[in-house]
């Protein structure tokens, strides 16, 4: 008789086979979050809602040429938001309907903003011209830090995603 013939050849049955798949699901669940943690997916989320902000009162600045206009945004650690409704001053307003408010809930994240011009020095409100500038020293670039994510503008204007 062969000798591999007097061999039990196995292999692995339905049951091991779901086990396996099992431990490797709950694995997935617990251990991937802890890679990419749902801080990463926050800062993503907001910095796009960031980037529409500013699009959007970039956007007014061009086509609103009045002197008297106001495009600005305030940019606190935990709020990016438009001026007071009816004025351009007394500071961020998360009432004024016409500006996109981002508002961190900082009883669920860790995401903060931080806005540095080319410098390196931090400012707390941006403005935007006819022709769709920012008012800040964006030579290089004005960066928004928001966690691992960031908003950066260009010294001619460019919003956009940046690392």
């Amino acid at each position: 008789m062969n000798s591999i013939s007097n061999q039990r050849l196995r292999g692995f049955t339905l049951v091991e086979l779901i086990i396996t798949l099992v431990i490797l699901g709950i694995l997935s669940v617990t251990a991937v979050p802890k890679f990419l943690g749902s801080s990463t997916e926050q800062a993503y989320s907001y910095r796009d809602r960031v980037l529409n902000a500013l699009r959007n009162v970039q956007l007014r600045a061009m086509q609103n040429t009045a002197i008297s206009s106001c495009h600005k945004l305030y940019i606190s650690p935990t709020l990016v938001a438009g001026p007071e409704p009816e004025t351009c001053a007394g500071g961020p307003s998360t009432n004024n309907s016409e500006y996109l408010v981002v508002e961190i809930n900082t009883g669920r994240s860790d995401v903060r903003f931080n806005a540095l011009d080319s410098n390196g020095i931090p400012f707390s409100q941006i403005n935007f011209d006819p022709l769709g500038r920012a008012d800040q020293n964006c030579a290089v670039f004005c960066k928004i830090d928001v966690g691992l994510a960031a908003v950066c503008i260009s010294g001619e204007g460019l919003i956009y995603a940046c690392p």
